[in-house]
């Protein structure tokens, strides 16, 4: 790949990923489950193409991440705030979700992220990484057993029962998305975008972000 066009998609992909990854950088969602696209600047053991630059750009990002599966022209990378995660794993609702789906019941974080790990290499997605990325865990649970569902006006995940929660995370999760592409603009450097962005404080009733 020419110098000039892994540059751009250098930079495309730094500016995806921390606007992605906001929501999580800011403690409101556990995780983020995100498709990150290869360069084709070089080729491991394996047969895989990655691009030289991609470690570089995670370690930018100052946030725990897994990478979950690797395919020939992209890999699926789960990026998570560690205390938050434990906190989403530990509520009653997601331990019975992942109870459900055969996860040992008292395992920890990381026993728990080496199981769907462990899933995610048979080529399905474990629809339960659902509970990892802060999806309610009724529409985890709905998907799993073909619930009828809620219809609901541009949704970010599939919604069963009560639309209420599940629209007020996705809200919640847009604003966090917003601010943080407004201080891109505005920041001059990395350090001062996550220390805004970190200090920003939501709540599910707001429009804007109050300043902490």
């Amino acid at each position: 790949m020419p110098a000039a066009i892994c540059e751009s998609h250098r930079k495309e992909l730094l500016r995806f990923l921390l606007l992605k990854t906001a929501a999580v950088r800011n403690g409101v969602k556990p995780g983020e489950l995100l498709r990150v696209r290869h360069c084709y600047s070089a080729r491991n053991a394996g047969g895989f193409q990655f691009c030289l630059y991609r470690k570089e750009i995670f370690d930018l990002l100052r946030l725990d991440y897994l990478e979950l599966r690797t395919e020939s022209d992209s890999s699926l990378v789960l990026f998570y705030h560690p205390s938050g995660l434990a906190d989403a794993l530990a509520c009653p609702e997601n331990r019975a979700v992942l109870r459900q789906c055969g996860y040992a019941e008292n395992a920890s974080p990381a026993d728990r992220l080496a199981e769907l790990k462990r899933r995610f290499s048979s080529g399905k997605l474990p629809h339960e990484v659902g509970v990892f990325i802060g999806y309610p865990a009724k529409d985890v649970a709905g998907f799993m057993a073909d619930l009828p569902r809620t219809p609901v006006h541009r949704g970010d995940w599939q919604v069963f029962g009560d639309a209420r929660e599940s629209l007020r995370r996705m809200a919640l999760y847009r604003r966090v998305e917003r601010a943080a592409r407004s201080l891109l603009d505005v920041c001059e450097d990395l350090p001062t975008f996550f220390d805004r962005i970190t200090r920003l404080n939501f709540n599910f009733n707001s429009r804007s972000p109050i300043n902490g």
